[in-house]
């Protein structure tokens, strides 16, 4: 019985290795022999399929550059066009023997010529059928990681403690899948925009970083055409709605960061972003946003999975931001008085104390005098948590104020 169940399972593993190993072997050497016909008529079907592969993927790079100007075409699909070209070259060399084969043949049998040519056409099919096979690109090319002027932080940004809690924050919030907004309030001049710059610097795992500043009075073109610029697209439509379309439709082709800056009002949460037409992120494909607002009621508006407020200064650090951009490290005792005096009428605003510091730097100590009186008696930094027009002027203002001295 054991014996007979051996020999069952040998003959059940010997038979399948008899086929592969010996007969087919035998059976293709006879089809390069007999079907010599069919195996041309094979290489001529996969030769037109070759043929209108490659003008689909050159057509397909061609679009792709055109709507992305600065299209980075993968190595593979830039490879595969050669690849192809000289498959097509090879099959011509192949169609001048296979003519001179039958005109010989019918002559003077060559069954040697005819067998070698049969296994390098068979040989020159498969080849292609693998090259059609691999063209299915689902993406042709990625944008070039180009910087945006709107996203270079600057060189005259200090490291804060209170900035830096929120810049950490932000960074761990980006990579929660859970997270699609993150909502970044604070009063004017705290500091907002240069921190979400110093993020969009530093972040990774998007194809691209988008900046648009909002403001006041909400401009949807405005809008579209900042986000169209930022990704070399060319717009097809003239409508808002038909713009809408066309950015819904490459932001979700990809991951991206959008950061919206300064936004005055609450929008109708997704609504206003699909008008624009930013795709929230879903399957690792659309936008993840940044808002910045001065008003924490923006952020609960939006229903920010993440929201983080960005407070002023504390006094030593307010000092030392003051300290670097007015370049008094080395300055006399007295002006140094003068400096921390103007720095504390800031009131730990970071644009104000830039604004100021720059503005004073190098002046004598008599100017340094006159501008701090000038603040004590006007109160310019008496600002208010919610946006006023004189808050939105501040920095000019209080410029003009200084220099007018």
């Amino acid at each position: 019985m054991g014996s007979e169940w051996g020999l069952s399972a040998a003959s059940g593993l010997v038979a399948p290795l008899l086929v592969d190993y010996l007969v087919k072997p035998i059976e293709r050497r006879i089809r390069y022999l007999f079907r010599f016909h069919k195996i041309v008529q094979e290489l001529h079907q996969n030769q037109q399929d070759l043929a209108a592969k490659e003008t689909q993927v050159k057509d397909d790079v061609e679009e792709a550059k055109l709507q992305i100007r600065t299209q980075v075409i993968y190595d593979q699909v830039d490879e595969w066009p050669t690849k192809a070209e000289n498959a097509l070259k090879d099959v011509k060399v192949l169609d001048s023997e296979i003519e001179e084969n039958k005109r010989c043949f019918c002559l003077c049998p060559n069954w040697c010529w005819r067998y070698q040519l049969s296994q390098e056409i068979e040989n020159k099919t498969l080849e292609i059928a693998d090259l059609v096979k691999k063209s299915e690109f689902k993406r042709v090319g990625h944008r070039a990681k180009l910087p945006s002027l709107d996203l270079v932080t600057s060189k005259d940004n200090v490291d804060l403690k209170s900035s830096g809690a929120a810049f950490n924050k932000i960074m761990e919030a980006l990579k929660d899948d859970i997270v699609k907004k993150i909502g970044v309030w604070g009063m004017g001049g705290v500091g907002k925009t240069t921190l979400v710059r110093n993020v969009s610097g530093k972040v990774r795992g998007f194809d691209r970083v988008i900046m648009v500043t909002v403001s006041e009075t909400v401009d949807i073109e405005k809008i579209q055409n900042k986000i169209a610029d930022d990704l070399d697209l060319k717009f097809g439509k003239n409508t808002e709605g038909g713009k809408a379309t066309e950015l819904w439709s490459r932001l979700s082709n990809g991951k991206f960061l959008v950061i919206i800056d300064d936004l005055w009002k609450e929008w109708n949460d997704d609504g206003d972003l699909r008008k624009i037409g930013i795709p929230l992120v879903k399957d690792e494909k659309g936008c993840k946003i940044i808002l910045t607002t001065r008003n924490y009621n923006v952020c609960q508006h939006m229903e920010c999975e993440e929201t983080i407020q960005l407070k002023v200064l504390e006094d030593g650090e307010a000092w030392t931001l003051f300290e670097m951009n007015a370049g008094i490290k080395k300055a006399d005792s007295r002006v140094i008085g003068e400096a921390k005096k103007i720095a504390k009428e800031c009131k730990g605003l970071p644009l104000a104390i830039v604004t100021l510091a720059k503005a004073l730097k190098g002046k004598a100590l008599d100017r340094w005098k006159d501008a701090r009186k000038k603040l004590e008696r006007s109160g310019l930094m008496e600002i208010p948590s919610i946006q006023t027009e004189r808050e939105r002027k501040m920095p000019t203002f209080l410029l003009r104020s200084v220099m007018s001295i």
